[in-house]
């Protein structure tokens, strides 16, 4: 029995990104501090080269899950907390989205 691969494309996960940051600043009722709190990217590429907390967020050819932005998301990295930072936070199925875009090559759209 094969699973379904969901496939998910760039402006997904920037809505999704964008919308808990989004909920973020709505509940501290302040802009995020760049580099601590923000998981703002305008492109993928830029989500592709970026870096939290000294670490590449994601590196290539290392399952989803295992990436830094993916663990950050859903429990923490070395010394930082889950982010963003105090929540709110990702539901699972939305990271489960991140992770599916990420493992299948972090395709930009149809």
């Amino acid at each position: 029995m094969s699973e379904e691969v969901q496939v998910v494309y760039w402006p997904r996960v920037k809505e999704i990104l964008d919308g808990i940051m989004a909920r973020w600043v709505e509940r501290w009722g302040r802009q995020p501090l760049p580099g601590i709190h923000a998981y703002y990217w305008e492109t993928a590429q830029e989500l592709k080269d970026s870096v939290l907390s000294g670490l590449r967020s994601i590196e290539p050819g290392i399952p989803a899950r295992e990436t830094n932005l993916v663990k950050s998301l859903a429990r923490s990295v070395g010394t930082s907390g889950k982010m963003p930072l105090r929540g709110p936070f990702l539901k699972p199925e939305e990271i489960d989205e991140i992770v599916a875009w990420i493992d299948g090559g972090m395709p930009e759209g149809p």
